[in-house]
């Protein structure tokens, strides 16, 4: 008599039905999980480059302003694409094509969208020549989740201090 390896029809079927359940109780925990990793990339991504921004104010003698871009050698009003940083040569809060370029930094944002707010309503941030302070660039990122309550700001303080908090609402 020859004997069959293999599952029944039936044992296929319980495996199967057990991690289904298995994936969906585990699915809201996995995208909290990578709602909360994106915010945290974000927030260490802004960090660094306006540490950088402020650091290269003071070696270069110059200010420095980072802007949203969406082509990633001038400035636009959308945060979201990512933004850029230069020598601000002329003071004028735009890029031309004469400044150095220091960095481009793009997003990949898949669960919120990126907005800066800051105290004159411009949409740039600039860091002065002789300080590396952001003189009338204060102001705040804000990180608005689309399907989620992990509203996050990000502060930016007159004396270029950086902190951050989760937000009720945006």
């Amino acid at each position: 008599m020859s004997k069959f390896l293999g599952f029944t029809i039936s044992e296929l079927v319980t495996v199967i039905a057990i991690c289904a359940i298995i994936l969906c109780l585990g699915l809201p925990y996995f995208n909290d999980t990578m709602i909360s990793n994106e915010v945290n990339q974000l927030k260490r991504i802004l960090t660094i480059h306006i540490q950088k921004a402020k650091s290269d104010a003071q070696i270069y003698h110059k200010n420095v302003t980072l802007c949203a871009s969406s082509d990633f050698i001038s400035c636009h009003s959308d945060w979201n694409k990512g933004f850029i940083g230069f020598l601000d040569n002329n003071r004028n809060r735009q890029r031309e094509s004469t400044e150095t370029l220091l960095y481009a930094t793009p997003f990949h944002h898949r669960y919120g969208i990126l907005d800066w707010r800051g105290t004159l309503r411009i949409n740039s941030l600039t860091f002065q020549s002789d300080t590396g302070l952001p003189r009338g660039s204060n102001g705040s990122f804000f990180y608005c989740m689309n399907n989620s309550s992990h509203h996050t700001q990000v502060i930016l303080s007159n004396m270029g201090q950086i902190r951050s908090q989760e937000i009720p609402s945006c």
